[in-house]
């Protein structure tokens, strides 16, 4: 049989989706199939068919595997079924942990599975089921789908190869989410402690306020990097301590938190390069902001960005009667401030050598640190700042209709699900989705040249990115998944 499938260059998979047996197969044939005998390898995953409830089965030496509705999406793929129309299959960048269906029950070596006879789309192309050697089977209500050399690399682009010590190994192009155990890190009930990625290591909260440093490759040699002080708002004798948040700046891992204890006092802290912490620094958020000599509010919590010569900062002068906040530009040598631009703004994004920020009037503008030049940017109003801009593209939540818009397209993305949240880590943009429809998703990345190159059905939280290593934590699960994009 090994033979057959070495010659053959052949590998099957099976696509799975929950079908009701009696009014799907009205006209089945039965087929005697086997569990194999040789090992099995998904995305660096082995399946244990011995106590799975949907193993691999072989049946003419063509190996067919379950694709349940998590099974199809570890493999990047996703099924739809209509009862008139049949099974659609289609190559996507879902994602999905590996789910093993295991059961306390041993299976046998041999079975009888069911021949459909619903037709079959894949990739929009319908399937001829008239001289099929192979045909779909149903074994235990899952639809198992056979796949020729034809499907597996021309339709699905898949890499699989097979011999004798290492059996059949299938390596799908999507990228595929591990679990990542860390060490005593903090839970609390539906919740995690927070986290972030840098290089090879992963730094964390865990218990009684610590905060670790794991390497990737050995999340066990993890070691204590620096203690939290108690949140003594609730009390000294309170074993609860302050929650930090982490984020990028500068190729650097920062954290700050905030204490009730001392009026919401915030700090920040920088982990150097070799996991040693700085001092922490107050940054606000109730630091009165001092009063230049022209009546400029000098704030250390608004948004602002240094070059050589200036610093741009937002701003209002208390001698004006309600000025509204808007950019201005401090120049670094004389100490003057001056007005960059009429347009109101209370908060403003560094991005393509550009300041992008949200007007009055709710639309995107961005300003020109060359010229000083201002350009719209959207052709719609945005929602509460909730835009972000990667590479050449630019993504927001319209004021109007709360969805979710790439500028320059017309139609909102996910299939207009209302927007979330938009995240800028690393080279990603990370958009999370209210869902309701079928055919939606909750969590969708975008790379810098605007490619789809990770997709979820679930709500990705805590998410942060270095290079191509993603972390996040999966709102489902309550788990920390690490995920290489490709």
């Amino acid at each position: 049989m090994k033979n057959i499938f070495i010659y053959n260059f052949m590998a099957v998979i099976a696509v799975a989706l929950f079908l009701s047996s009696a009014n799907a197969f009205a006209a089945d044939k039965n087929a005697n199939v086997n569990l194999p005998s040789f090992k099995v390898t998904l995305n660096g995953s082995e399946i244990n068919n011995s106590y799975s409830k949907y193993p691999l089965i072989v049946y003419k030496d063509i190996t067919y595997f379950p694709m349940t509705f998590g099974g199809c999406r570890y493999l990047g793929l996703e099924t739809k079924w209509d009862q008139e129309a049949g099974l659609e299959i289609n190559k996507t960048n879902i994602s999905y942990p590996f789910e093993e269906y295991r059961t306390n029950q041993k299976n046998s070596t041999e079975y009888t599975a069911l021949i459909p006879e619903f037709n079959i789309k894949i990739n929009g192309k319908t399937v001829d089921k008239s001289n099929a050697e192979y045909p779909l089977l149903s074994f235990r209500d899952i639809t198992y789908f056979p796949l020729t050399w034809e499907y597996g690399v021309n339709e699905f682009g898949w890499d699989y190869h097979f011999d004798n010590k290492n059996g059949l190994v299938i390596k799908s192009r999507n990228a595929s989410p591990k679990p990542l155990e860390l060490v005593d890190h903090l839970h609390e009930e539906d919740r995690c402690g927070g986290f972030i990625v840098q290089g090879n290591y992963i730094y964390y909260t865990g218990n009684n306020g610590a905060i670790y440093q794991a390497p990737l490759n050995n999340l066990k040699n993890n070691r204590k990097i620096y203690q939290l002080p108690k949140d003594t708002y609730f009390g000294e004798d309170e074993d609860i301590y302050v929650k930090p948040h982490f984020n990028h700046r500068d190729r650097k891992v920062i954290f700050s938190y905030s204490a009730s204890g001392t009026k919401g006092m915030t700090y920040e802290i920088v982990i150097k390069a070799d996991g040693t912490t700085m001092e922490p620094v107050a940054i606000g958020p109730f630091i009165a902001p001092e009063v230049s000599e022209e009546g400029f509010l000098m704030y250390k919590s608004k948004s602002s960005y240094e070059t050589d010569n200036y610093r741009y900062m937002i701003t209002s002068n208390i001698k004006l009667d309600n000025d509204p906040h808007k950019i201005y530009k401090l120049n670094k040598e004389t100490g003057k401030i001056t007005l960059v631009n009429e347009k109101p703004a209370e908060a403003f994004k560094y991005r393509n050598e550009r300041l992008y920020f949200v007007s009055d009037d709710r639309m995107l503008y961005s300003l020109s640190l060359d010229d000083e030049t201002i350009k719209l940017e959207s052709s719609e109003p945005v929602y509460q700042e909730n835009y972000e801009v990667l590479g050449k593209d630019i993504y927001y939540i319209n004021d109007k209709d709360q969805k979710v818009y790439k500028e320059g397209d017309t139609n909102p993305l996910n299939s207009g699900e209302t927007g979330e949240a938009i995240k800028l880590t690393g080279d990603y943009i990370v958009l999370n989705f209210n869902t309701t429809l079928n055919n939606s998703y909750r969590s969708i990345v975008y790379d810098k040249n605007g490619n789809v190159a990770f997709i979820l059905p679930r709500k990705m939280s805590e998410v942060s990115a270095d290079s191509n290593i993603m972390t996040y934590f999966d709102e489902f699960y309550k788990k920390v998944f690490l995920v290489k994009m490709r």
